[in-house]
């Protein structure tokens, strides 16, 4: 990471704790944020998307929310560096569905004596 990219993360950071210690960021107006917990959001940067997932909790006087993506992992996002589109949510996961019968396998016996092509066991 370069020290401009560290830095100006750093800075969001900042701006982001100030934010929840404060209800806003100090010398912001109230405003509502763009994004609402709950939505189910894509987030593209140079025609890529980077990020797919729910919004956990949205940063008040900032840009800045918490995504929950489909593992389970939680990000920290900028909606001023990425493009933020509302995207269709996933099909859930089918609940209980009956599993498939298993195909059933035929078991051969194992004899000690071979079985030779025209079907006897005679060794000589």
């Amino acid at each position: 990471m370069s020290i401009a990219n560290r830095d100006l993360f750093q800075a969001l950071k900042t701006q982001a704790s100030l934010a929840q210690a404060f209800g806003t960021a100090p010398g912001s107006k109230e405003e509502q944020h763009a994004l609402r917990p709950g939505e189910y959001i894509e987030a593209w940067h140079n025609g890529r998307l980077y990020h797919r997932g729910t919004v956990v909790k949205t940063v008040a006087g900032t840009d800045l929310f918490w995504l929950q993506d489909q593992t389970g992992s939680r990000r920290l996002l900028d909606m001023e560096s990425m493009e933020i589109v509302a995207g269709d949510e996933p099909a859930p996961a089918p609940a209980t569905q009956a599993p498939e019968p298993a195909p059933t396998a035929t078991v051969t016996p194992i004899s000690a004596y071979p079985l030779f092509t025209d079907g006897s066991q005679a060794i000589a």
